[in-house]
């Protein structure tokens, strides 16, 4: 009987193609075999070396026995006789039949244990009393608000030794001021915002004997009128935020009143009717709310985003305390590692998700062979040296722990520590598993694991809930060009094995919409637990391909019944996060934007509540998610200049999103990674608005920032907001009214997003590739076109035009291209004309529209050369 997938033939091949041999697999977590008579024979080759084929197969991945079934019943002594497995009849959960071997259970909730015991990471144990608690957390620790604002604080606990400690009882609250009102009990509570105050201590958590508190400041109720109190904070600590500037601005964009916050975050403005209100603050991003009712609304909350690449940090993750075993298979080993994500992922720079690209090198037996990974993608050889991964932080709240912080609060508003969930996820997977061009440039790393993991028993979840980690300038970020890929990460923390991904189950994907008139072609589902104050933690994931056919289904699964439905597999909710609820990111992409440089990245996201992990390895009950995707925004425009252009008047933005959206931003980036956010109502989107210029002395954040005033990245998101029991749609108004959800909120709101990366459009030289480089006459010289298509007519947008200044016979000269002849990477050669010749001769690259005129604002590349 040989009812595991046996290795494939080819593993020899696939050794020498990935050049890696000579390693050893482990993380062997199969019961143990009985040694009774008998004799056990444990190492094998074929399934008749083990004990009895009809029981036990040879795992050819790691060359020992494993115990073998088909059902759960199969791994019971009932069934096995004198092959019964002693970790599957003597643990309460028993074994699971799990890829046709047994394994041991794994509880994901208090109702899978028996009665007096609990679930924590993953097994069964006594319930944990309140009184071991050390020390506790609030989140949010500090409020700030007006009378009438209900918020939900949560406590975090930890025991004497710093780890995180789920009590089964003994939580409760209590208000300490009259700012607040409301008690409770268990890990979180509500509280209503009262008499107004300043700051104080104001709500209290009791975990057994130790207390921690929130701080909270009430504003006054009434709002003079003729104007409208703002009230500016940090999105990620809820510290208010002074000295931002408020500033008024007509529908058509003209500023028209402005002024400063104090002390408490807050500022009045004079404002009557349709406004817009921006706020700007050097060290945050901007953010605007277009087309404002401030007669209707003159109370308002804004939150804002610290600039995500003015410090950077975070921790180094360690896969450390991984077994060694002594058997000669060769296995691949991943590891895939980060930080919890807060609020909307769009709101990272690139690199905070999983980092930076880096070249890593891996053992080849007598040699290396070097790949390109993510920093947060580990890969090494099982039984080696681990790697170690780079997980990178966003900026939060902290105490003294983090690399000797002594004056937390300062660091706190600085923006110079962050607590976060550390998670990883990692196991090894035989080479035999692998796809042959697994590890070939190109391949991309995260959708070969998210395919891979569902087929495995052999990853684990790791997470630590109390990440710490500090944050130092970015290198560059003071000339404007930021480097985090040379940014030093002193805490190294440990992410040995942890909880094995024990539940398999199927997600139906809906019908994937088209892009540019072709249907999306892949699909990821990452499923996650939401952790207060700390963002989504990933627990596991799946992925599949739409290629064969190219249809609104993602393609048939072998081990799923339809197509349509992707294979996940997860652990349950560990390291201190059990109890808290999870959420599937359920995304459709394209891979057009890897092999198209004209092409913009398109991602549509549905964000689903999940009650629990099933194990349900076939997918006969499917999770069904019950709504459809939001259709990608093709037409959206902005005009970048401040005259009108292309039929849109200057800085106007327009789109025609999907019916069902409730909120669109609008994200402009310039080359530090500092951001402007507009946020406009859909049906005002679909009409336009006016992006108002920052008052005098502020930085324009919708230019790149270089000389020539070039267009900022822009990013266009149409989000569907709103609460898990509410029906109608939260939009921009809503959000941020005084007694509102809170834009801070938006991230755990939002159930679909749809995002359209548009970036920048660009031309770089290639070719001459030094400044003042001699050439011949008559030379081919060659650019790279980046975020613009090339040609005329349909979807085409121009052309590259080419401008000789100086010399002799080449002032005048214009030369149009638009083939690209690099297969799709936008590279465009143009012929110099053989009468051009001399001494500093300067060609001039610029992107031009279908008539051949420059794009406005320029789009340009300049190069010195010397033509004897």
């Amino acid at each position: 009987m040989s009812p595991s997938p046996r290795s494939h033939p080819l593993v020899g091949l696939a050794c020498a193609l990935l050049l890696v041999a000579g390693c050893a697999s482990d993380m062997d977590e199969t019961p143990v075999i009985p040694g009774d008579q008998p004799p056990t024979q444990t190492n094998c080759a074929v399934d008749q070396d083990c004990p009895d084929p009809a029981f036990f197969f040879c795992d050819t991945a790691v060359a020992r026995c494993a115990p073998a079934c088909r059902t759960r019943e199969d791994c019971g002594a009932a069934q096995r006789g004198r092959y019964a497995l002693p970790d599957c009849d003597e643990s309460a959960l028993g074994c699971q039949c799990d890829l046709n071997r047994c394994v041991p259970g794994v509880c994901a909730d208090d109702a899978d244990c028996r009665e007096g015991r609990v679930c924590r990471d993953g097994a069964c144990v006594a319930r944990p009393s309140a009184d071991a608690a050390a020390s506790c957390e609030v989140t949010p620790d500090v409020v700030v608000g007006r009378p009438g604002l209900s918020l939900a604080f949560t406590v975090w606990a930890r025991d004497s030794a710093g780890l995180p400690l789920v009590p089964g009882g003994g939580v409760t609250w209590r208000a300490l001021a009259p700012a607040v009102t409301g008690e409770g009990s268990g890990t979180s509570a509500t509280f209503v915002l009262a008499g107004p105050g300043v700051e104080r201590e104001a709500v209290e958590a009791r975990v057994g004997s130790v207390t921690c508190r929130a701080r909270v400041t009430v504003l006054p109720a009434e709002v003079p009128a003729g104007g409208v109190r703002v009230l500016v904070v940090d999105e990620l600590t809820g510290r208010p935020v002074p000295l931002a500037t408020v500033a008024v601005s007509s529908v058509g964009g003209v500023v028209t009143a402005s002024t400063v916050t104090g002390p408490e975050g807050a500022a009045w403005v004079p404002a009557v009717g349709t406004v817009g209100l921006s706020v700007f603050h050097a060290d945050h991003g901007y953010l605007t709310l277009a087309r404002h009712d401030a007669t209707g609304s003159r109370d308002v909350r804004l939150a804002l985003r610290r600039n995500p690449l003015d410090r950077t940090g975070g921790v180094r993750a360690a896969f450390n305390g991984w077994p060694v075993a002594g058997t000669s298979a060769t296995a691949l080993r991943l590891g895939l590692a980060g930080l919890s994500v807060p609020g909307l992922p769009s709101d990272l720079a690139p690199a905070a998700l999983l980092g930076p690209e880096r070249e890593v090198e891996i053992g080849l037996g007598n040699g290396r062979r070097r790949l390109s990974l993510p920093s947060g993608v580990a890969a090494w050889l099982a039984g080696g040296e681990p790697m170690e991964a780079i997980a990178p932080g966003v900026a939060g709240v902290c105490d003294m722990s983090p690399d000797g912080v002594l004056a937390p609060e300062l660091a706190v508003r600085d923006g110079a520590c962050g607590t976060r969930a550390g998670w990883a996820l990692a196991g090894d997977l035989p080479l035999g598993a692998l796809p042959l061009n697994a590890l070939e440039p190109g391949a991309d790393p995260l959708l070969l694991l998210a395919q891979l993991v569902p087929g495995s028993t052999r990853f684990t979840s790791t997470v630590r809930r109390d990440t710490q980690f500090s944050l130092a300038p970015t290198p560059g970020i003071a000339t404007g060009e930021p480097d985090p890929a040379d940014v030093e990460y002193p805490r190294a923390v440990s992410f040995a094995p942890g909880v094995r991904l024990a539940f398999p189950f199927a997600v139906r994907v809906p019908e994937l919409p088209r892009y540019r008139g072709a249907y999306l072609d892949r699909a990821y589902v990452v499923a996650t637990v939401a952790a207060p104050g700390r963002g989504l933690v990933p627990l596991g994931l799946g992925a599949a391909t739409n290629v064969t056919p190219a249809d609104p289904n993602t393609d048939k699964d072998a081990r799923l019944p339809d197509a349509g439905l992707v294979l996940v597999r997860m652990a349950p909710a560990h390291g201190g996060l059990e109890g808290q609820p999870y959420r599937l990111l359920v995304s459709a992409t394209s891979s057009a934007s890897r092999d198209d440089a004209s092409t913009p990245v398109a991602t549509t996201t549905l964000v689903a509540e999940l009650p629990g992990p099933e194990f349900d390895p076939e997918g006969a009950r499917p999770v069904e998610l019950r709504t459809a995707f939001l259709g990608i925004p093709e037409d959206a425009r902005y005009n970048f200049d401040s005259a009108e252009y292309e039929g849109l008047e200057g800085r106007r933005f327009r789109a025609d999103v999907d019916d069902r959206a409730t909120l669109v931003r609008l994200v402009f980036t310039d080359r530090a990674g500092r951001r402007w956010t507009v946020l406009v109502d859909p049906e005002h989107a679909r009409e336009g608005v006016r992006v108002p210029r920052p008052p005098g002395g502020l930085v324009d954040r919708t230019t790149w920032g270089d000389a020539l005033g070039s267009r900022a990245r822009l990013q266009v998101e149409v989000l569907a907001v709103g609460g898990p029991a509410t029906r109608d749609g939260l939009g921009p108004a809503r959000l941020a009214a005084a007694d509102g959800p809170g834009l801070e909120r938006v991230g755990d709101l939002t159930r679909a997003a749809s995002v359209l990366d548009v970036g920048r459009p660009e031309v770089r030289w290639l070719f001459p590739e030094l400044e003042g480089q001699p050439l011949v006459r008559g030379s081919a010289v060659r650019v790279r076109v980046t975020g613009f298509r090339m040609g005329s007519g349909g979807d085409a947008e121009g052309h590259v035009r080419l401008s000789l200044l100086g010399g002799s016979g080449c002032a005048g000269t214009v030369l149009l291209g638009d083939e690209d002849v690099s297969s799709g990477r936008g590279e465009v050669e143009l012929q110099l004309p053989a009468t051009c010749s001399g001494t500093g001769v300067t060609l001039v690259a610029e992107l031009a529209d279908e008539e051949g005129a420059p794009l406005r604002p320029p789009v340009t590349a300049v190069r010195g050369v010397e033509i004897p």
